[in-house]
């Protein structure tokens, strides 16, 4: 294995390991001595202790005194150590002896001559006993433990550990301190050609600090940075001069494609751009399997506006004239301009075609309002070519002949309108404009009026309030239904006024039925989503009602799932105000929308109307059944009333009376009834009647 320090590292160890080697060969050295000399002091101790005492036993042995030996000469020795003595007579019997820690005497430790001994735990001391005459009487034998010895090692031991710690760390520091002296010029040298390897910065010089191998080396490595410096310098001029030739020329490029695909003045897509978004919106819609619309627009009397006021106000009319068409298109959608004072717009993904006449229609309208200019006021209308793909042309060619036909018919009717290529189209536009302006006139002209539709208590069999319902009779076309008129009221914003109309209206029908005597009757009014989104909604019912001094739980609100899930925050705040002031709320038409169970739990609901689509055949189709309990098991769950609306037949009546559904509507009960004729059907109204009416037993 290889082993991969830097050379400050190297250095520092190898100068740290040969000082830590040096001072721990030294300390075993002197380690050694002291242990020797340790050795050699106990020793001799010992020998001159024992020749002293052997000496001194002399009179003792020839007197036979042994317990004066042993209590006046063998127990006061001078040695520290645990230790026993004995003094041996003759060929080895114990003549006396004392133990001090020193451990039993046997008569087998007799030996004869003078002689030292050392083993684990004891040193031995054998010295001869001699009388004046130097015959020899006895010997004296000296046990002595090494303990102490091994214990004076072991502090020295550890004494010089410590000390070698102490030097081990200080030739450490001084091992950095010398490689830091030594590898400092390499590590700089090392420290900038990361830097201009990592920055390509070939400005960076390395300092060069003593004039050795290294100080050549930095001053040899600084002449290559300043040659590499130096080309990288020419190099970059060239490489600027081929950038900014390539900018000129991806810009001049850029130009050309603008001018080749955009009107300079309007800087919309230009007629060749068109032509391909056309072709792009065809193969959407055929992918889709919906419609893409193409209309050409021509401003009205541009010439005029051109002649009369100069060149540069027609070029003003062209660029506020796109901008306002731009202001009504979404996002997907297309304005181009073909050249003059012709437009046309690529209406993307068409769901209906009548989004289409809403479309045109707002071009129309807008148009109407005059322009404000540099310095001039100018109006100028628009007239309007559409054509549908697929219905009228199958590519490019075939619809912008057809939309510049359409065009051209719109002008030959009047200017300031539109057309369609399909004479069915263009009747259902000229028939949705027409109701659009006889709306605004609808409610001064006594065309609109309510019917009441009765809602029947099941557990009572009896009425016990009513649907108003909105009808239009127009002087020439007759009966308009509301399915056609209320989404051209909602586009158009008439919807606020004709709600308010209704509201009002109903309320004074209340009013008459309480004047009779009728005071538990409610009556509910549905609600459009623009009227809810109105913040003053609250208090423009309150309003009404103050003006009829009804109380407000006569009133009943529809409103339906999708205006509630559409913002459901703002629609609970709402909702909240209204049932304070004490309205009640129902859901209509429910089951056709997309509300969560989550959600109606914190909506402050009254009741659920079950969608008519379900109650057609409630006791015949399972799956229209299944829902249907399933809507009653949930509204009962959630302490809500539960009204079916669209009841045609009495099984149906039965079937919802036994399933604890709360109240029923429908052409069963009755049709919507005039407010003239109300009352007199609630006073002539019975379930048996129903029964008899409708065959049923």
């Amino acid at each position: 294995m290889r082993w991969h320090a830097s050379i400050r590292s190297k250095l520092t160890l190898t100068i740290a390991g040969i000082s830590m080697l040096t001072i721990s060969l030294g300390f075993v050295v002197v380690s050694i001595s002291f242990y020797n000399n340790l050795k050699e002091s106990l020793q001799n101790d010992a020998v001159s202790q024992g020749r002293l005492l052997a000496e001194n036993s002399v009179p003792y042995i020839l007197f036979s005194q042994a317990k004066q030996v042993e209590s006046q000469l063998l127990s006061n020795t001078s040695i520290n150590a645990p230790h026993s003595i004995a003094i041996f007579q003759g060929l080895g019997g114990v003549f006396a002896k004392t133990e001090s820690g020193g451990g039993y005497i046997h008569t087998t430790d007799y030996r004869e001559g003078e002689s030292i001994i050392w083993d684990n735990r004891w040193l031995h001391v054998y010295q001869p006993i001699n009388d004046s005459l130097g015959e020899q009487i006895g010997t004296l034998y000296l046990r002595v433990s090494t303990a102490p010895l091994e214990e004076k090692l072991g502090s020295f031991i550890l004494t010089l550990a410590l000390l070698l710690v102490a030097m081990v760390v200080l030739s450490f520091l001084l091992a950095r301190g010398l490689q830091k002296y030594i590898s400092q010029p390499i590590l700089n040298l090392q420290s900038i050609s990361h830097q201009v390897t990592d920055s390509e910065n070939y400005s960076l010089r390395v300092p060069v600090v003593s004039q050795d191998e290294i100080g050549k080396l930095s001053h040899t490595f600084n002449d290559m940075l300043e040659t590499i410096e130096r080309r990288q310098r020419e190099r970059d001029a060239a490489e600027e001069a081929l950038q900014l030739n390539k900018r000129r020329l991806e810009r001049a490029v850029k130009d050309l494609q603008y001018l080749a695909n955009y009107d300079a003045l309007t800087q919309l897509p230009n007629r060749a751009l068109c032509m391909d978004r056309i072709r792009y919106a065809l193969k959407r819609a055929g992918r889709t399997r919906t419609y893409a619309a193409v209309l050409f627009l021509d401003l009205d009397h541009f010439k005029d506006v051109n002649d009369s006021l100069g060149h540069a106000v027609g070029d003003e009319l062209l660029k506020a004239s796109s901008k306002r068409l731009q202001s009504l298109l979404r996002e997907e959608d297309t304005l181009a301009r073909l050249g003059g004072d012709e437009f046309v717009i690529i209406l993307n993904e068409v769901e209906d075609t009548e989004d289409i006449i809403t479309v045109v229609e707002k071009i129309v309208e807008n148009f109407n309002q005059h322009f404000n200019l540099a310095s001039y006021v100018v109006n100028s209308t628009v007239s309007v070519g559409v054509c549908v793909y697929p219905n009228d042309g199958n590519d490019v060619d075939e619809l912008m002949k057809a939309a510049d036909a359409a065009m051209y018919k719109a002008k030959e009717v009047g200017r300031n309108t539109y057309a369609f290529y399909e004479s069915e189209m263009n009747e259902l536009a000229l028939r949705r404009h027409r109701i659009a302006n006889d709306l605004r006139v609808a409610i001064d002209k006594g065309e609109l009026s309510l019917v009441y539709q009765p809602q029947v208590d099941l557990k009572e069999s009896r009425v016990i309030g009513a649907e108003a319902l909105l009808r239009w009779t127009h002087s020439e076309l007759g009966f308009i239904s509301p399915a056609e008129f209320i989404p051209i009221a909602e586009s158009t914003g008439l919807i606020k006024q004709i709600g308010m109309w209704v509201l009002d209206t109903a309320c004074a029908e209340a009013q008459r039925w309480q004047d009779n005597g009728f005071n538990d009757l409610k009556l509910a009014v549905n609600l459009s989503p623009v009227q809810f989104r109105q913040s003053d909604l609250p208090e423009m019912v309150a309003m009404i009602l103050k003006k009829y001094n009804l109380p407000a739980t006569t009133l009943e609100l529809e409103i339906t799932e999708s205006m509630l899930m559409r913002d459901v925050e703002q629609a609970i705040k709402t909702l909240e105000r209204m049932k304070r002031m004490g309205l009640q709320i129902a859901i209509d038409d429910f089951g056709t929308g997309y509300s969560s169970l989550s959600y109606l739990r914190r909506f402050p609901l009254d009741s659920l109307k079950i969608d008519r689509t379900f109650i057609d055949e409630v006791s015949v189709d399972p799956d229209d059944t299944a829902i249907t309990l399933a809507i009653i098991s949930m509204a009962k769950s959630l302490r809500l009333k539960v009204v079916a609306e669209g009841v045609e037949t009495f099984e149906q009546w039965n079937f919802l009376a036994q399933h604890d559904c709360d109240e029923i509507q429908g052409y069963l009960v009755s049709k919507g009834i005039p407010g003239k004729d109300f009352l007199v059907f609630i006073e002539g109204f019975s379930a048996e009647k129903v029964a008899a009416t409708s065959g049923q037993n």
